[in-house]
């Protein structure tokens, strides 16, 4: 199942998005989503143990995107963009609702996590588009 998987585009997008989380939790909306979760956010005794939980939920759900894409026939740029998208809107946008509906987050924090999801997709649907495996 996972012999067709684009590992180097895999790669570089899990590099891609944890910069892109690093700055968008960071110097973009750091004080925003500190505020969303009722103030002042402090570094977990156990931070190397959750950013690597991160790193690994962020490999599973790009594996998880180039699988898609690849049994859609996504073989284009604009394909793979448009199939992440669409990825995003109709499993993690639905889901991310959830927390709001019924876990009763915050709004701006549900917004806030669902605007870095939205811009991960997408970098990656972009990667998988931009770095085209050699054909077999």
């Amino acid at each position: 199942m996972l012999k067709h998987i684009n590992w180097i585009g895999v790669l570089v997008s899990v590099v891609l998005l944890e910069v892109l989380g690093f700055l968008y939790y960071g110097p973009l909306f750091g004080e925003a989503w500190s505020a969303a979760r009722g103030g002042v956010v402090a570094e977990p005794a156990n931070a190397a143990m959750i950013y690597s939980l991160g790193a690994a939920n962020t490999l599973i759900v790009v594996i998880g995107l180039d699988w898609l894409l690849r049994r859609l026939g996504a073989a284009t740029l604009s394909a793979t963009v448009t199939g992440s998208l669409m990825a995003w809107l109709f499993f993690n946008f639905t889901t991310m609702a959830i927390d709001y509906l019924y876990v009763e987050l915050n709004a701006q924090l549900v917004l806030i996590n669902m605007g870095y999801q939205l811009l991960a997709y997408l970098v990656a649907g972009l990667v998988f588009g931009l770095i085209r495996p050699r054909a077999s």
